[in-house]
């Protein structure tokens, strides 16, 4: 699949199953994001560390943070495994966190 995939040209859009059109590397990033925060639950419901790849937590501080996000992560404390927790409502974030957040411009993006 890999290999197909980047064969395809930059600019190539998909239909999602609802028909909706999409450029193929936003629907890539949708997959890995849905492997990555599934994986942390199914981590959680066996008792196993999580399996999150580097190259997955990446992506997914990019898409939630842009470009700046190791710096913002930074300043925010947590580690990428953490960050992902709390983005995606599997940690809750207190007070102090959520005004951290808010000082630093981050906005969640909402994710269903």
């Amino acid at each position: 699949m890999a290999r197909l995939c980047r064969a395809e040209l930059e600019g190539r859009v998909v239909r999602t199953r609802r028909g909706d059109p999409m450029l193929l590397s936003e629907f890539l990033l949708t997959r890995v994001v849905e492997v990555a925060v599934h994986g942390l639950d199914l981590a959680d419901a066996l008792g196993r560390e999580p399996w999150l790849t580097a190259e997955a937590a990446d992506l997914m501080q990019g898409l939630l943070f842009g470009p700046d996000g190791a710096a913002r992560l930074e300043k925010l404390g947590w580690g990428q495994l953490r960050f992902l927790r709390k983005a995606t409502g599997r940690e809750p974030i207190t007070r102090e966190e959520a005004s951290d957040v808010s000082r630093l411009g981050i906005r969640w993006l909402t994710l269903g």
